[in-house]
C-alpha cells in the first residue's frame, strides 16, 4: 500500500509512522523548510523558543505512536514532570500557584478562597468522569461517523454514559456550578480558550482539562518541545517514511471518486493508493479539492463554520530574570467578560486581553544564555476578519501586551528585550495553511461542534483521509496524534476490506 501524507504536523507524523510501521509505503510532503507543523522553533543569539506547545500531557497518545514502532517515547527524549501546572496572576496583585499534585492543589485553593476546595474536588471528579465516558467513544474513534444505522448495545452504553454527563450545559455552567469565587470561576472557565472558545458557549465537557492536568502529569521535554519533533523524524527514518520538505501541495489527484495522489506546487504528479491531508481540513476541502468533488462541503457551508481563536505570539529574549514568573503563568484579564465580548462578539482582539506567557529557561536553563530568560507570550484574538487589519495594526497591538505585562509586575520588560520575534494571525494563516489563522480549526461552541467535527473519513472521496486539530478529535498536541493513530487503523482496514482478498 503507497500512501501520500499532506504536512508533518503531529498527525501527518503519526500516522504516517504507524502506516510505515506496518509495511505501507508512505511519503509525507512538508511545505515548510523543517518538519512538526506547528511544534516548531525559533533561535537568536543564544535564546531558543518553542512557538507552539511547551508541555506534553496525555502522554500515552504520543507513546502509542513510538509503541507502533517497537520503541518507547520514554527513552527518545528527556521527560521532566512539572510542578506546578500554572501561576495564575490577577489584577489584583494576587496569585494562586497551580501544583501538579492533587492534595496540594487541594490545599492551595483552600487557602486562597476558604471553603473552594470543597467544590473542586468535586470538579475534579466530574472531569475524571468526563474522562472515563469520552476516551474510548470519542477520542480513540470518530464515534459520529462510526455510528451506521441503529447503534450497537456498545455504542448505546457509551451514548448513555456521554449523555448523563448532560453535555449540552455549558463550561461556564459546570464551573459556576462548583465555584462561589469569582477569581476561581475565571481561571476553570479559561480552559474555553485552550480550544479557541467561549465558556457561555462551549460543552462542560472542557472540565475533562482539569483530569488531564491532575491525573495524567504534565511534562516538560528537556530541551525544548521541539525535541520530540525530532525525536518522530528519527523514529519516522527508522521505519522507512519518506519525508520532503519544501514539497507545496497544490491538488488532490481525484479518479473515480477515489483519491490517487497529489499534484506539487511545481505541476509534478505524484500517486499513491490513499492519501491523508495534515492541512487545516476545511482550508483543504477548498484549497485542494474542486468543488464538484466535494457536495458535503460546499464553499458556503465551510465559509459558515465559526473559526476557533488565533494566537498573537511574542518571543521575547530578554536580560535577566523574573523571580515571580513560573514555568507557566496566566496574567488574567480584569474584565474576562469584556474580553471574551470582543473577541467572540466585536471580533477585536481584547484592550485588556488574558495573556499566557512560559518561561522555559526556569525548568531548562540551556534555553537562554547565562542571567537571561525566553520568554514566550500569547494572546488568543479572534481569526482572521474585516474588524482587525493586523498588517496596520499589530504593532499597535503589541503595546497593548507589553503595557499590560509591565503594569503587572514584569518591570523594565521592553528595556530589557534582547531578541523579539512576533507573529500574528497572518503568519499562522501562511505558515500553517490554517483558515482565517485559527489555531484550532473550527470553534468548539454550541455543544455538538465538540463531538462532531469534520471526521477524519472524507464523506465524498474514497481513499482521503484528514489528521489534525481541524478534524476529530481536536487541536492541541495529544489529540493531534490521536487523530493520526486512528486514521492509520482505519485506512488500513478501509485498504483490506477494498483490496486484499
Amino acid at each position: 500500500m503507497e500512501v501520500i501524507v499532506i504536512g508533518a504536523g503531529m498527525g501527518g507524523l503519526s500516522s504516517g509512522i504507524q502506516l510505515a510501521a506496518r509495511g505501507a509505503s508512505v511519503k509525507l510532503l512538508e511545505k515548510n523548510e523543517r518538519i512538526g507543523g506547528k511544534l516548531n522553533t525559533w533561535t537568536s543569539d543564544g535564546f531558543q523558543f518553542d512557538t507552539g506547545p511547551h508541555v506534553l500531557t496525555m502522554l500515552w497518545a504520543i507513546d502509542e505512536i513510538f509503541a507502533a514502532a517497537g520503541r518507547k517515547l520514554a527513552n527518545a527524549v528527556d521527560l521532566t514532570p512539572l510542578d506546578t501546572i500554572c501561576r495564575y496572576h490577577f489584577p489584583d496583585g494576587a496569585t494562586l500557584d497551580a501544583p501538579a499534585d492533587r492534595d496540594a492543589a487541594i490545599r492551595a485553593i483552600a487557602k486562597f478562597a476558604p471553603g473552594e476546595e470543597y467544590g473542586f474536588v468535586q470538579f475534579l471528579d466530574y472531569a475524571h468522569r468526563v474522562s472515563d465516558a469520552t476516551t474510548d467513544p470519542f477520542l480513540r474513534n470518530d464515534f459520529g461517523a462510526s455510528v451506521h444505522g441503529v447503534p450497537t448495545r456498545e455504542q448505546w452504553g457509551q451514548l448513555r454514559e456521554f449523555l448523563a454527563l448532560k453535555p449540552w450545559r455549558t463550561l461556564r455552567d459546570v464551573v459556576r456550578e462548583h465555584f462561589t469565587d469569582a477569581r476561581l470561576r475565571q481561571v476553570f472557565e479559561l480552559y474555553a480558550l485552550y480550544s479557541g472558545s467561549h465558556p457561555a458557549r462551549s460543552s462542560g465537557i472542557f472540565a475533562t482539562v482539569a483530569d488531564v492536568q491532575w491525573r495524567q502529569v504534565t511534562y516538560y521535554v528537556q530541551g525544548g518541545l521541539y525535541k520530540l519533533a525530532e525525536a518522530l523524524v528519527d523514529l519516522a527514518e527508522e521505519v522507512g517514511v519518506s519525508l520532503q520538505t519544501n514539497s507545496a501541495v497544490r491538488e488532490i489527484i481525484v479518479k473515480n471518486g477515489r483519491a490517487r495522489g497529489v499534484v506539487m506546487d511545481n505541476g509534478e504528479r505524484r500517486y499513491a493508493d490513499a492519501v491523508i491531508c495534515n492541512e487545516d481540513t476545511l482550508a483543504a476541502y477548498k484549497d485542494l479539492l474542486k468543488p464538484e468533488l466535494r457536495p458535503h462541503y460546499p464553499d458556503r457551508k465551510i465559509d459558515a463554520i465559526e473559526p476557533s481563536t488565533s494566537a498573537f505570539l511574542l518571543l521575547l529574549g530578554v536580560r535577566g530574570e523574573y523571580p515571580q514568573l513560573a514555568h507557566h503563568n496566566s496574567f488574567l484579564s480584569n474584565n474576562l467578560e469584556g474580553e471574551f465580548e470582543s473577541i467572540f462578539d466585536q471580533h477585536l482582539p481584547a484592550d485588556d486581553p488574558t495573556i499566557g506567557v512560559a518561561c522555559q529557561s526556569i525548568t531548562d536553563p540551556t534555553k537562554a544564555p547565562p542571567g537571561c530568560s525566553n520568554l514566550f507570550v500569547m494572546t488568543n484574538p479572534p481569526a482572521l476578519g474585516p474588524e482587525f487589519d493586523w498588517s496596520m495594526q499589530a504593532s499597535q497591538y503589541r503595546e497593548i501586551v507589553l503595557s499590560k505585562l509591565e503594569a503587572m509586575g514584569l518591570t523594565g520588560l521592553r528595556d530589557r528585550i534582547m531578541v523579539e520575534q512576533m507573529w500574528t494571525p497572518l503568519d499562522l494563516q501562511s505558515r500553517y495553511n490554517a483558515r482565517r489563522g485559527a489555531v484550532y480549526g473550527l470553534s468548539s461552541n454550541g455543544w455538538r461542534n465538540a463531538f462532531l467535527r469534520p471526521p477524519n473519513v472524507c464523506p465524498d472521496v474514497r481513499g482521503l483521509y484528514f489528521v489534525g486539530g481541524g478534524t476529530h478529535p481536536g487541536g492541541g498536541l495529544p489529540l493531534c496524534a490521536l487523530s493520526g493513530t486512528n486514521v492509520a487503523r482505519q485506512l488500513e482496514s478501509d485498504f483490506r476490506k477494498e483490496f486484499l482478498p
